[in-house]
């Protein structure tokens, strides 16, 4: 099992009908690879996690990054895991308001900071686990 955590800029702002049909089809292709993760969006900036077998996290990242909608691609995590963060989310959505973003990308900025801390996290999932507190904190 493999987890992949990156963030990336859309090129153009994307509106929420857009979004959602990309996520759609998204989902679908995930759950035919048994893809799992999550996805939060705000005013042209993406933070993803994909979890899966290493081969189809690996394609689809890559892909992603050949993807000519998106700039700015940082990878912070990418790391075999025992067992899914987000094992019932085909792909989790949430367009976050300006209060949710920075509530998330307050700790950092990554394309100024890609070295993250957070007490009590190892620094290998730090970003995760900013993840993970944002989202239990706030489901929709």
């Amino acid at each position: 099992m493999h987890q992949l955590v990156y963030v990336s800029s859309a090129v153009e702002l994307v509106n929420e009908d857009v979004l959602k049909a990309l996520l759609v089809k998204s989902r679908a292709n995930n759950e035919a690879i048994h893809l799992t993760g999550m996805l939060l969006y705000h005013d042209g900036n993406f933070i993803q996690v994909l979890e899966g077998e290493k081969e189809q996290v690996l394609k689809l990242f890559h892909k992603i990054e050949k993807d000519a909608r998106h700039r700015g691609i940082i990878k912070l995590i990418s790391v075999s895991i025992q067992s899914r963060d987000f094992p019932d989310w085909s792909m989790g959505f949430k367009s976050l308001s300006a209060q949710d973003y920075k509530q998330v990308m307050g700790y950092f900025d990554p394309t100024v900071n890609k070295q993250l801390k957070v007490p009590g996290a190892s620094d290998d999932r730090v970003a995760l686990s900013l993840l993970k507190t944002f989202t239990a904190n706030n489901i929709y």
